[in-house]
């Protein structure tokens, strides 16, 4: 008893004790700091205690904390780059925790010195403050955010936004992007607010991934229209805002190297020669009557060279101030240049032209290709303004972007009907380019009246002079008498180039109506756009003298010739032509800020489309020459209702449309990537669409937000390829309209900081469906086997039902240390339609993991990587039919690679590895 006394005194006075010691020490001081005009937070700002020599950075959560202090009276000291340095005095008292909002003052008198300082305007939280006071629905990535990201192109920070799925290229870069289910079709794009044309060959949408990423100064995507918005944008608007011409001055670059794991292991890139690749045909270097000869095409562009491991290299270059009385003048130059290598291996199986009886699918031969490819990738935006005085402004714009593509692609098959492996080679230099000049003022007329105007230059061209390939023959099963044949050749050269003069007037104005706020806005633009276009093939034959075939030993010594006369001439066909359009638009917007809460917006654009095509078809041809018109209303309202300074509600109403690509609209095709196409100049008609947006917006702290929201579309005369029988056995895919289609949503947002430490994540489900004619085998009564047209109902081409991002970023700005790990899930979606009833390709969900990390080294230093697909996702493309059903086909041979073996065939896999990429980044 004695002893349990004693342990309970002891207890009870280590309590107290406990206790005492807690409360001198439970105290704190706590606080936020914010610029004393814009009331943002300075994240990063520097807070000393002075009594204890500790420091403190706002976070990014908004916040500082100095923790476990004793009572008593403390300095402290803030200090934040181009702000005054600020001090208070804070007395703490016992048992209670001290709360500051303190606010400082930006230092008008270091606007003239050197100073570190990231440029605001390229930080998350002035894409929050961006996002909260647009009229539209949008989703911004900041600089800051693309900078410390694992991606280098436009088009790969594209899959970082909420409802966003990229389409990659056969090398594995991102491509295209696909909003809320709406495919590159149903996008714009704009540089700066002004819209661009595309180096695509056939249509209008732009590859992203001609632009480093490094040249934005914010990734907007708007996912719904005002009035005062380019109309065509029934999925979504991409707006590419370049860096800015800086209020001080800015100096960064950056250098880093790394490789593509996919070129290890004995994987060697393959190059070839480019020195004799001529960027013009033989009929446009001595004219269209001029029969080609085999000695104008020569074959050096078909030797591979191997090379091990090679290395990438980027480069960025940023640099601007101001200068003249006042810093009047001011000027931004940024540059990139990225030489990348990327390859792909790839298991394919060729389609036979058509299915089998009751649409069993079958296939020719099961091809092993691999690809290799080299991307050299040039950026320049350059920006120079004048400030006249405070009510008026003008700038000038220049951006300039082009992408060369070398790409070596090997083929061979294994299961050839008869016993024979085709081995094919092809090289491609294919060149993009895109180049805008902008001229724009803003003047500010009165207190309340503002004039606005821009006049822009914009082309884009693509090039692929001399795409060459040719293909040799040999046994699968090589003997003594074995021969290695040689077989045709192709070469094919084309090209075509946009040119676009637009010019935009924008007035608004500013006055009460019926003692209410309201802003009137209208305006117009007008754009002229021509389009030329040019294709040339030849195709050869070996030269048999007075055998049957040719032997192959290698391509220098093959010999070719032309089987006549008339296929060594240039034949004028329908992917010869020069298309121009002219689009007018005006609108009419009001904004009436109807409560204190609530907000309206509205208004009509009306557009009307002059289109006039001429080919280079024979006369006699049907739509050898063209002309289209048409006009449309465009109608949008929005309501905006503030629930607090922080929360809105949004809903949303706008008409959309989206334009044909150009070869849609012209007679004539090519050879597609599986079947040949033609345009629909007879019977095509542009889509429009009405859509409903609705969305619950919290902003709680300076990089937090929560989104939530749902969307709804009903597409008018949708634009789906499909199948018209041209042959007996061959059918060829034109573009069509079918009736009606739906797509319908949810989405939601959310970014949180905890200190350092942040979690960013989106998800969006996405439900669509059209009704398209397919054709469908059968057996009729007698016997016969015939095919008949039937409608498939099916999601619209690109839709995946679940998309999702989820990223753990930890950043702290006082050791200097951000990083990011990244993962992006995107479901099943049709990656193409197929003309037959119950076959078209799917890819398969991908799930795919990238990481990030930049740590400061020295005061303006900092090391950074980039590491994307560690997962090493493969693409596989499937058919959604039993395997198991398959094989029971007449002459059907067991197919590799299958797994799900009653609910689908895996017809292509591809595999791309991880990427590295490491460097050094200097900022001024």
């Amino acid at each position: 008893m004695k002893y349990f006394y004693l342990y309970n005194k002891f207890l009870l006075f280590l309590s107290i004790g406990l206790l005492i010691s807690a409360a001198s020490f439970s105290q704190s001081i706590k606080g936020k700091v914010t610029d004393a005009s814009s009331k943002e937070t300075l994240v990063g700002a520097s807070i000393l205690l002075k009594e204890t020599g500790k420091s403190q950075a706002v976070q990014l959560d908004g916040y500082f904390a100095f923790k476990n202090l004793s009572p008593g009276v403390y300095n402290l000291q803030f200090r934040f780059v181009s702000y005054k340095t600020k001090e208070l005095k804070v007395t703490v008292e016992a048992g209670r925790q001290t709360t500051l909002n303190v606010a400082m003052e930006p230092d008008t008198r270091q606007m003239n010195d050197v100073i570190v300082v990231a440029n605001d305007a390229s930080t998350d939280k002035r894409a929050r403050t961006l996002e909260r006071n647009a009229n539209q629905v949008v989703n911004i990535v900041s600089a800051r955010n693309i900078e410390i990201s694992p991606d280098v192109t436009v088009a790969n920070v594209m899959q970082r936004v909420s409802g966003v799925t990229i389409e990659r290229s056969s090398s594995g870069e991102g491509r295209y992007p696909i909003i809320r289910g709406m495919e590159k079709r149903y996008i714009n794009t704009l540089v700066n607010g002004i819209k661009i044309p595309s180096p695509d060959n056939k249509n209008r949408f732009i590859p992203l991934d001609l632009f480093p990423a490094e040249l934005l100064e914010r990734l907007e995507v708007s996912k719904t229209l005002t009035p005062s918005m380019e109309g065509d944008a029934i999925g979504g608007t991409i707006n590419l805002v370049m860096k800015d011409a800086p209020a001080r001055t800015l100096f960064q670059a950056n250098f880093a190297a790394g490789y593509n794991a996919v070129f290890s292991g004995g994987r060697d890139f393959q190059q070839f020669d480019r020195s004799t690749i001529n960027k013009r045909s033989p009929a446009e270097i001595n004219g269209n009557t001029y029969a080609a000869t085999p000695a104008d095409f020569p074959v050096k562009n078909l030797n591979f060279t191997p090379k091990s491991a090679p290395v990438n290299t980027n480069f960025g270059l940023t640099y601007g101030d101001r200068f003249g009385k006042d810093d009047k003048l001011g000027f931004l130059i940024s540059g990139s240049f990225q030489n990348n290598y990327t390859g792909n291996n790839s298991t394919f199986f060729l389609p036979n032209a058509q299915p089998g009886l009751n649409n069993i699918p079958q296939f020719i031969e099961l091809q092993s290709r691999s690809y290799s490819q080299q991307s050299r990738r040039i950026g320049v935006n350059n920006k120079f303004d004048y400030k006249f005085n405070n009510r008026n402004k003008i700038s000038l714009v220049n951006i300039f972007v082009r992408l060369d593509d070398y790409q070596s692609r090997l083929i061979s098959d294994t299961i050839a009907l008869n016993s024979l492996v085709n081995a094919q080679a092809r090289t491609r230099w294919q060149y993009q380019s895109i180049y805008n000049s902008t001229l724009q003022g803003v003047h500010q007329l009165n207190d309340a009246l503002k004039f606005d105007w821009s006049l822009a230059y914009s082309t884009a061209n693509n090039h692929i002079p001399d795409q060459a390939d040719f293909t040799h023959e040999y046994p699968v099963t090589k003997t003594a008498n074995s021969t290695d044949i040689l077989q045709g050749m192709t070469r094919i050269w084309t090209r075509n180039s946009d040119k676009d003069y637009a010019a935009y007037l924008n007035l608004t104005d500013n006055f009460n109506l019926f003692g209410k706020k309201f802003e009137l806005k209208f305006g117009g633009v007008e754009r002229n756009k021509t389009r030329d276009a040019y294709y040339n093939s030849y195709s050869l034959t070996p030269f048999l003298g007075t055998g049957t075939s040719q032997a192959y030993t290698d391509i220098n010594s093959a010999q070719y010739v032309f089987k006549s006369s008339g296929a060594s001439l240039y034949v004028p066909d329908g992917n010869t032509y020069t298309f121009k359009e002219n689009v007018v638009a005006g609108y009419v917007q009001g904004k009436l800020q109807l409560t204190d809460r609530l907000e309206a917006l509205g208004g009509l654009r009306v557009e009307h489309t002059q289109q006039n095509y001429d080919t280079q078809l024979p006369d006699a041809v049907a739509y050898k020459s063209g002309k289209i018109h048409y006009t449309d209303f465009l109608p949008s309202g929005i309501l905006k209702y503030k629930l607090k300074e922080n929360q809105n509600l949004r809903l949303s109403y706008y008409r959309a449309l989206a334009r044909p690509g150009f070869a849609e609209l012209i007679p004539d095709g090519q050879q597609g990537e599986v079947f040949k196409e033609s345009g629909n100049p007879a019977g095509l008609n542009h889509t429009t669409a009405d859509n409903i947006d609705f969305r619950y917006e919290l902003f709680p702290h300076d990089a937090d937000e929560v989104l939530i929201g749902a969307f709804y579309k009903k597409i008018q005369d949708p634009i789906e390829f499909s199948a018209v029988k041209t042959g007996v056995t061959s059918q060829t895919l034109i573009p069509q309209n079918f009736g009606d289609a739906r797509n319908y949503g949810f989405e939601a947002v959310a970014t949180k900081y905890f200190g350092p430490f942040g979690i960013v994540g989106n998800y969006t489900y996405t439900k669509s469906k059209i009704t398209s004619d397919k054709l469908f085998s059968y057996r009729t009564d007698a016997g016969q086997v015939t095919s008949r047209i039937q409608a498939e109902t099916r999601p619209l081409q690109g839709q995946s039902n679940h998309i999702g991002n989820i990223a753990l970023v930890y950043k702290n700005p006082k050791i200097g240390l951000d990083v990011q790990t990244a993962f992006v899930y995107t479901g099943a979606r049709i990656a193409l339609v197929s003309p037959y009833y119950g076959l078209d390709y799917w890819q398969a969900p991908t799930k795919q993991l990238d990481i990030s990390v930049e740590k400061r080294f020295a005061k303006k230093f900092s090391f950074y990587g980039k590491v994307n697909n560690l997962t090493n996702t493969p693409y596989i493309l499937e058919l959604h039919q039993s395997y198991t059903d398959y094989l029971t086909a007449p002459g059907a041979r067991p197919l590799s690679l299958q797994t799900d073996v009653n609910n689908k065939i895996i017809v292509q896999k591809d595999l791309f590895k991880t990427n590295f990429l490491f460097g050094i980044r200097y900022k001024l």
